[in-house]
């Protein structure tokens, strides 16, 4: 049965389990895991690596990539890895790199300038490295011209990405599980899982070759925290293989045992490490330095074999990561005081605005409005660079294909739910007119889904780590959501800059800590600071520590008057 609920923020709230209110555990735990489409629950709690990881030539190319590679290690050929600026592509490069390192050999790496040089390959870059034998990884499939300038060049490339494509590049070897000849199987994997498993196949063939004998052989597992890193960061789905890398690498991760992961470990002030903490504190920072200085510093801070040299890498890092939301705040409101209100979706532009932190802020007008929405700035040539971010009833790859087709938009790519583009500045007017036409039924009303009601006497930290048994949450396994009905606000304050603090109690007296994440100045937080009718509350429960306690701690997302009020 699912109910429905209409809040103050015309929000809908879907209720899958509407009449359960309070729940043994065990049928909690199987409801909350049917709702995420789960058949077999023993089977997803006993997910292991070992069960869920393939042979790596069941992919297509995979054999030609494994036994290229390692005979380019065996040789002592120069190798030079290409990725990409955000974390799964310095995570793709440092795994490459560590695992290179510990072989001893000969080998750099290049990771592109966001603002100079733009996502992918180039040919400027090709250039400086053409006698070499390059990875390419987590970019290269849709990079045409650049790989046929490789080949004619004589410079081998493989190719290890996830992106979706269309057209087979001129490559010695493409590994992409969005291949159209490429079975269904593991398209939902990142590429640094992806690169994983490429070295897996590439530790074996060395191993069969003899080239460890009298070697010291690396323990692939060690590298399955940057494995974890990038398949939350790059908001995968966490069910089936990249469950079982988060939940072997979050182990990893714990275990502190690459320096530049424990440095940022020690920089975290929170109890528990969980795939939210890589989320919202690991993923940040790891990314600051590809928007607003450079992606090496991420990848030196990965592989780095100095504790003092990781120390200070990441402290920098997290002062990028301050620097970046002072200006994403600026161009937030700047994108908000430009936006037409009009429309059903938000193109806004700005010459001046930073490149590399667009993105967040098109992710921000996307939560707030629910409208598709697109953030356009100008490279250091004049040209207009895009960064996207979608509602679910819109695929932006396929808008940016037909943008293409249409010579509105000069190139761009990437998911259904985020991508970027580029665009000549005096196009964009064409481009809010295509849009138009693209987009014409009106964004529907944001709905909230929640596994179930759940009493404020059920609340509790022993419910919680019970419920656990289901993490790693993410995309694909989200943390459950739910619906604490009559309940009244028996204190609120603002918290920071723009959060809400609050007290829920119910009518026997149990109460709970809330918080409402940027909900100053909004619709939520007017009626958290004023309303003193009993509400209904929706959100997500997390265990917070303060000291030797723990308590449960609830993050609202939205309130709804209570019923006979």
């Amino acid at each position: 049965m699912v109910d429905k609920i209409i809040s103050v923020t015309n929000k809908i709230w879907k209720i899958r389990n509407a009449k359960e209110e309070s729940v043994e555990v065990e049928a909690l735990v199987a409801a909350i895991a049917r709702n995420r489409g789960v058949k077999n629950l023993e089977a997803f709690l006993n997910t292991s690596l070992e069960n869920a990881m393939p042979d790596p030539f069941v992919f297509i190319d995979m054999e030609k990539a494994v036994s290229s590679i390692a005979e380019a290690i065996k040789n002592g050929r120069p190798i030079a890895i290409f990725g990409d600026y955000d974390v799964d592509g310095i995570a793709s490069v440092s795994i490459f790199v560590n695992f290179l390192k510990h072989l001893g050999a000969n080998f750099s790496y290049y990771i592109p300038n966001r603002t100079e040089d733009g996502y992918g390959l180039n040919i400027g870059a090709m250039e400086k490295y053409r006698n070499c034998f390059i990875i390419a990884v987590d970019c290269g499939s849709n990079s045409l011209k650049e790989l046929l300038y490789a080949k004619n060049n004589g410079t081998e490339v493989v190719v290890i990405d996830h992106h979706k494509m269309s057209i087979l590049p001129d490559a010695l070897a493409l590994v992409n599980p969005h291949r159209p000849d490429e079975k269904d199987d593991y398209k939902c994997l990142c590429a640094t899982g992806l690169a994983f498993i490429c070295i897996v196949g590439i530790d074996r063939l060395l191993r069969e070759s003899g080239f460890y004998r009298g070697k010291k052989e690396p323990s692939l597992m060690e590298y399955l925290d940057l494995v974890a890193l990038a398949t939350v960061c790059d908001v995968v789905d966490l069910v089936g293989l990249n469950r079982a890398f988060v939940s072997t690498g979050l182990k990893i991760v714990k275990g502190r045992r690459n320096i530049g992961v424990d440095a940022l470990v020690a920089l975290y002030k929170g109890s528990e490490i969980t795939a939210e903490t890589i989320s919202f504190f690991f993923g940040p920072r790891l990314n600051a330095a590809g928007r607003i200085s450079s992606a090496d510093m991420s990848v030196k801070l990965l592989t780095t074999d100095n504790p003092i040299e990781a120390k200070k890498i990441a402290q920098d890092l997290d002062n990028l990561n301050r620097e970046r939301q002072i200006i994403e705040q600026q161009i937030m409101e700047e994108a908000v005081s430009s936006m037409d209100e009009n429309l059903n979706f938000i193109c806004s532009y700005c010459p001046n605005w930073h490149v590399g932190v667009i993105g967040i802020v098109a992710g921000r007008l996307k939560e707030k409005y629910n409208k598709l929405s697109i953030v356009i700035s100008q490279d250091i040539n004049g040209k207009g660079k895009a960064s996207c971010r979608s509602v679910d009833s819109i695929d932006l790859s396929e808008l940016i294909r037909k943008g293409i087709q249409r010579g509105i938009i000069s190139s761009g790519g990437g998911h259904a739910m985020a991508a970027g583009f580029s665009i000549e500045v005096d196009k964009i007017g064409d481009l809010v007119e295509f849009l138009k036409t693209e987009i014409r039924d009106e964004t529907a009303a944001p709905e909230l889904q929640a596994d179930c009601f759940l009493d404020l006497s059920a609340v509790s930290v022993d419910l919680l780590q019970s419920i656990s048994v289901l993490e790693p949450f993410g995309m694909g396994n989200k943390r459950p959501r739910f619906v604490i009905p009559n309940v009244d606000i028996s204190f609120s304050k603002v918290v920071g800059e723009s959060h809400i603090s609050v007290t829920l109690q119910d009518k026997k007296g149990n109460s709970i800590r809330a918080i409402a994440f940027r909900s100053l100045n909004t619709e939520l937080g007017y009626a958290l600071l004023n309303e003193k009718r009993p509400i209904d509350v929706i959100g997500t429960c997390v265990i917070t520590s303060w000291g030797e306690k723990k308590y449960v701690n609830f993050h609202l997302e939205d309130l709804a008057i209570a019923k006979n009020n």
